[in-house]
């Protein structure tokens, strides 16, 4: 027996098991002459450059990256016309980006044509990532409610944000450049994730912390008037705005058609369910289904285990309730039949109840007379 004392042992980590779960990831796909053919994780600008990603684009991952994204993935789109880019050409590099990297944001930045929304909203669909698109840096307002009201009966547009307009940021030599909304909003959303713990918040307005203030913000390309700006919101464009002088998101709606997904930090969530407890529940492939319950009890816990912390998240719960049941329920009884473990398959039902981002505050003051104070 040993003198009394303290030992610390350090061994390695574990390998994550599953794919990536990180919902602030950002994939940046471009068309350009240069730059990488399969999906380059870079950690700054820098990165992009040596990875021969032409210099606004290796800009854009550096701003997507200030604004808050933990990685920025590249990828170069082949094409005949990297002027005039096909939905087909645009397919065939975003379906590069497979499942095993994970959750997180997809953008074209800086491109508006309807192929490569079309190619990111089929996207959305066939992975449950999140898309952001963008429009002209001095898209009208009409434009942007068309653009979006063409899009929002699409699969995949409840994932899927149309950001407007652009920011302009510092550059080199004192020049201020201009920055894709879907960039910012791409940085800003990751922000978001890591503060609130959950992709159900919304990264936009100040919230007391800055939630949707654009890091070395200068000004924005287009503003619109409030009228237009009701519009814009009713057809899910969030909208970068100059608040008391300083850029920021001041909105964020999906251009889904589906009220069930309005908000776009409900689709995103959904992402980040899909890719978390897909993850989480892969212990489960190749266990033995016992006639005893135990195998269901045991992945109806672990489905509570998940929930239960989004639930009670504070001060910003992802799941709604004032309870845990009223927040979400899981069943492994009812959906596990006989048929079901004949087949070697292992079921569960799960309900949540996501939690909405306040859109609107409205003060009811009601003022009256001072008649003084009798004697």
């Amino acid at each position: 027996m040993s003198r009394p004392q303290i030992i610390v042992n350090v061994t390695a980590a574990l390998q994550r098991r599953g794919a990536p779960t990180d919902t602030g990831t950002a994939f940046l796909v471009y068309a350009g002459v240069t730059g990488p053919s399969a999906p380059t994780k870079c950690l700054s600008a820098a990165d992009a450059l040596a990875a021969n990603v032409p210099a606004v684009q290796a800009a854009w991952v550096g701003d997507a990256l200030t604004q808050g994204a933990p990685a920025v993935y590249v990828l170069r789109a082949a094409a005949v016309d990297n002027a005039a880019v096909t939905e087909a050409e645009w397919t065939t590099a975003l379906d590069q980006l497979t499942a095993d990297f994970g959750p997180g944001q997809v953008l074209i930045p800086g491109v508006e044509t309807a192929a490569a929304h079309a190619a990111l909203l089929a996207h959305a669909d066939a992975t449950k990532r999140c898309v952001l698109l963008d429009a002209a840096k001095d898209a009208t307002a009409a434009d942007l409610t068309t653009a979006a009201a063409g899009l929002a009966a699409g699969a995949g547009a409840e994932r899927a944000g149309l950001i407007a307009p652009w920011a302009t940021v510092p550059g080199s030599a004192g020049l201020a450049r201009e920055v894709p909304g879907s960039v910012i909003a791409a940085g800003l959303a990751a922000r978001s994730d890591a503060r609130v713990g959950h992709a159900n918040a919304a990264p936009a307005f100040d919230q007391g912390v800055g939630a949707g203030v654009i890091s070395r913000g200068i000004a924005v390309t287009a503003t619109y008037t409030d009228a237009e700006l009701d519009d814009l919101h009713d057809a899910g464009v969030s909208v970068i705005r100059n608040i008391r002088g300083v850029p920021t998101l001041y909105g964020w709606v999906s251009i889904s058609s589906d009220p069930n997904f309005r908000q776009l930090n409900w689709g995103r969530m959904a992402m980040q369910l899909h890719y978390g407890i897909s993850a989480l529940v892969e212990q489960f492939l190749g266990r033995q289904i016992d006639g005893q319950g135990k195998l269901f009890a045991e992945l109806e816990g672990t489905l509570r285990g998940y929930f239960l912390p989004l639930w009670q998240r504070d001060p910003n719960p992802a799941l709604y309730g004032s309870s845990a049941d009223e927040a979400f329920d899981v069943d492994t009884r009812s959906p596990n039949t006989g048929t079901t473990i004949a087949a070697g398959e292992l079921h569960a039902l799960a309900a949540v109840a996501l939690t909405p981002h306040t859109e609107k505050v409205i003060i009811d003051v009601t003022t009256a007379i001072a008649e003084g104070v009798a004697a």
